[in-house]
């Protein structure tokens, strides 16, 4: 177990945004806000400093660089206000393997920037202006559309707020904009992070931490779901649906969020169990995963692949990402006949460390080698609990 590569050592390519984005007023006037840039420069530093990487790094025209910049592994591009900022994130987004979005966008544009220089000598002192703004379009939404296959990390800042709304409204960022990650932070205390997944699980780091959780989340070795077409019986599905069932009000349900105009309900927990046909089914891919099953033939976990039984001829049932996990602990613990995960983590359990769901990181836990373990329950940090269970019931 030890000896398994959970890391991709091979280098990435790291899109890094700092500073103000302005928006512009006339060829002269510009309107920002306050940050310089330091904080995110620092994460590129150290984004840098682990030596393999390249680093890309965007600024505004006219920032200061330490010596720093001259590196081998830095690119380094300026941009000249939002829609110049825009356009240079999509331009560079799709040679990227991950986009760290954390510039401070200026979201109050004017409509309809002045051309040349606004003509002051018009207008009397104390005269009333009227510049039209506008919420200036969100680039983080734009990423996937250029980059589907790339990790993306944004940022939400808000000031004076309580953590759940700073969580919800990371949240919300991340599911319209399908992140992987969303830092929130709140103006009151810079240093402290909240780091929200995809699986609304929320890390909380101090900012001299954020770097190394970004590069092990972009390194990160992922499985894939391939479709099986075995002549084999759907055996003990109705089982496995019964206890889906008895789990279901257990299971973590959001409000609504509203996604171009889409209304979603997300659902967070899952369900998997043995089939006597040999395999396991567990709930499906996605946050609508405890309407329906999946039938997990095998994991090869050297190839990183879930075989997943395919009914539908050409279609593609995605199971649970936490399925190579599932197929660890079964493989590991013969008297383990099904496992609930919760979204939730219990007093009395062992916690692990948290790694994101269906990588190899989250899979090959040194715990699973133990043989003898004197509870084979536990809690993943920040993420939930996993309870296992023998084929009546009994907890394990």
């Amino acid at each position: 177990m030890s000896d398994v590569e959970v890391f991709d050592q091979e280098p990435k390519n790291i899109l890094v945004t700092a500073g103000a984005v302005y928006g512009r007023i006339d060829d002269v006037k510009i309107v920002t806000n306050r940050f310089k840039g330091g904080r995110m420069i620092e994460l590129a530093k150290r984004l840098y400093g682990y030596g393999d990487d390249h680093i890309h790094l965007l600024i505004p025209k006219g920032t200061k660089m330490d010596p720093w910049e001259c590196g081998p592994l830095l690119t380094l591009s300026t941009h000249d206000g939002f829609e110049d900022y825009r356009d240079k994130v999509l331009q560079l987004a799709p040679k990227m393997d991950a986009v760290v979005l954390g510039a401070a966008v200026c979201n109050l544009i004017p409509r309809a920037p002045i051309k040349g220089k606004f003509p002051s000598h018009n207008y009397q002192p104390g005269e009333e202006v009227r510049i039209p703004f506008m919420i200036a379009p969100r680039v983080i939404d734009m990423v996937k559309e250029k980059a589907p296959h790339a990790d993306l990390f944004g940022f939400k800042l808000l000031s004076n707020v309580d953590k759940e709304e700073l969580i919800d409204a990371a949240y919300s960022i991340l599911w319209e904009s399908r992140a992987t990650a969303v830092i929130a932070n709140d103006l009151r205390n810079l240093n402290q992070k909240h780091i929200v997944t995809k699986e609304r699980a929320v890390h909380d780091v101090e900012e001299r931490d954020l770097a190394s959780w970004i590069w092990g989340v972009v390194h990160d070795l992922h499985y894939h779901t391939e479709s099986d077409f075995p002549q084999r019986e759907w055996k003990g599905e109705e089982i496995a649906q019964r206890i889906l069932e008895e789990w279901k009000t257990a299971f973590e349900y959001t409000d609504a969020y509203v996604s171009r105009g889409v209304a979603a309900v997300l659902v967070f927990g899952a369900v998997a169990v043995r089939s006597p046909g040999g395999g396991f089914f567990t709930t499906l891919r996605g946050k609508n995963e405890a309407e329906g099953l999946a039938y997990v033939t095998k994991v090869n976990h050297e190839k990183r692949t879930v075989w997943v039984l395919d009914r539908r001829h050409g279609g593609r049932w995605r199971a649970s990402l936490n399925a190579p996990l599932f197929d660890r602990i079964f493989e590991r613990f013969a008297r383990v006949h099904h496992i609930v995960h919760l979204h939730k983590q219990r007093g009395d359990l062992p916690v692990y460390p948290y790694a994101p769901p269906g990588t190899v990181r989250d899979t090959e836990r040194p715990y699973l080698a133990a043989r003898t373990p004197n509870c084979l329950s536990f809690n993943i940090q920040d993420h939930g609990c996993f309870l296992l269970f023998d084929v009546e019931g009994r907890p394990l």
